[in-house]
């Protein structure tokens, strides 16, 4: 709770030149500041992030606390800073800690806790005793162009690590994922897959196209027809493949799909019965600051990964500038 009050009362200072006035676009900071302040209290005792009990005992999670730092630093924030550490240890000491156990020689683990220490400005090549850009290399074929013989969602994330980490990346590990694109212009997260999913989908063009920057529109154009046709009715995303009501993980993914690809997720093609993309995803969240996975009292699930796929998602609205900046202040705090 000091550690919140403490960001707050910081919110309140900053900025106290001429503040720009706040914009219906603002929402998106005003949203990421109140997920970051629920954030603070989700941080387990060792810096780490994971699941907690009713009793509010944590369990850490290398995984989760990959997200949680990757996520972070999209958003500007520091996870090596005093902000994110807990009992001396932050966020990043924690993942140092907890990657040796989970990162194995798998292409696609390494290259999710890669990428977050790439991006937190740590060094991949020597983090935790382990090298996870030598584990990634070291599973590519080049017959293939895959960093995972079988996944195509850890290929993705093995080939941002590379990315992130300033390593030169196989056009053939980026001509895969073009090949793998189905008939229905989504992807799977199995490279044997025949039906495309949403989450899949979105997570690719974050990668093609915010994060490497290929150009590939007619790719690009056929996902986003694939994603206008599987929403939902409320103008959110369901996994696509799976019948259900949408969720805030799908829609967060769809969502930053379509701006990585350059489509705007509030034109009329995504706005379904007055309810844009963004209008949907927002309404996942709480007035805690969480995001839900499910709309529904007790579907809620795990509101942490929830949070950490919408901030990621949120990260390229933001500019680079400071989530939790004054001019959001009077948005946050009502």
């Amino acid at each position: 709770m000091r550690k919140i009050m403490s960001l707050v009362l910081a919110v309140g200072m900053f900025l106290m030149g001429s503040l720009p006035i706040a914009h219906a676009d603002d929402r998106i900071g005003a949203t990421a500041c109140r997920a970051l302040l629920w954030l603070h209290a989700q941080q387990c005792s060792d810096g780490s992030f994971g699941f907690r009990r009713p009793d509010g005992t944590c369990t850490p999670s290398a995984s989760v606390t990959a997200d949680a730092v990757y996520a972070l630093a999209l958003v500007g924030e520091d996870p090596d800073g005093a902000a994110w550490t807990v009992g001396g240890k932050s966020a990043l000491d924690a993942l140092a800690k907890l990657a040796p156990s989970y990162v194995y020689a798998d292409a696609g683990q390494a290259g999710k806790v890669a990428r977050a220490v790439a991006l937190a400005g740590g060094n991949p090549r020597a983090f935790g005793g382990l090298n996870l850009i030598a584990t990634i290399n070291a599973a590519y074929d080049s017959t293939t162009g895959r960093y995972h013989p079988n996944y195509l969602y850890r290929h993705t994330l093995a080939v941002e690590a590379l990315f992130r980490a300033g390593e030169p990346v196989p056009s053939a590990a980026f001509d895969t994922l073009l090949m793998a694109q189905l008939s229905d212009g989504a992807w799977f997260w199995d490279f044997a897959g025949t039906q495309g999913d949403v989450d899949t989908t979105g997570r690719v063009m974050q990668l093609l196209a915010g994060v490497a920057g290929v150009i590939a529109p007619d790719a690009y154009d056929r996902a986003a027809s694939f994603l206008e046709h599987a929403q939902a009715s409320d103008g959110g995303w369901n996994t696509g493949y799976i019948s259900g009501p949408p969720n805030g993980n799908s829609t967060a993914l769809a969502v930053g799909g379509l701006w990585a690809a350059g489509f705007d997720p509030q034109a009329s093609r995504f706005v379904k019965n007055g309810h844009g993309a963004l209008d949907s995803l927002l309404t996942f969240q709480e007035p805690s600051g969480a995001f839900v996975y499910i709309r529904q009292a007790g579907q809620e699930e795990v509101r942490l990964m929830a949070t950490l796929d919408v901030l990621a998602a949120l990260a390229s609205q933001l500019n680079g500038a400071p989530v939790c900046r004054a001019v959001y202040l009077p948005l946050v705090l009502r």
